[in-house]
């Protein structure tokens, strides 16, 4: 018997497990098991709160269907790391050094877009 599986349902078990590791080690720091903070080498671990958006874009990506959702899971990849990096005065960057790669990542995104959807006609043989 064999399974296969679409990638909804692979995109959707790439953040379940990544669920299931991060509630298992929050888990395992409130039974003072493991020490998150010494582990990853970070203040606390409530400052690594925007790697939830960096999970939810691999999910996006691994359960693309189109260029376009492939677009949308790397804006959410970016905007993880730009909040961790400012948040956490990664390289003594903050808000106010990197709010410009905001509007930088929205143009890139607004090609991007232009591009997916260019292919996409083009894909459909519409001129």
């Amino acid at each position: 018997m064999s399974y296969t599986l679409d990638r909804t349902t692979s995109g959707r078990m790439v953040i379940g497990a990544m669920f299931i590791i991060i509630g298992t080690l929050l888990l395992l720091q409130k039974l003072d098991l493991i020490y998150l903070e010494e582990l990853l080498g970070i203040r606390s671990i409530w400052s690594a709160w925007p790697i939830i958006f960096v999970v939810i874009g691999l999910g996006k990506i691994v359960d693309a269907p189109t260029m376009m959702h492939i677009g949308k899971g790397i804006w959410m990849i970016f905007l993880g790391a730009w909040l961790y990096v400012s948040i956490n005065h990664i390289y003594g960057l903050s808000f106010r050094e990197t709010w410009p790669a905001i509007i930088i990542a929205w143009g890139v995104d607004v090609l991007w877009e232009s591009f997916a959807k260019n292919s996409r006609m083009k894909a459909r043989g519409i001129q």
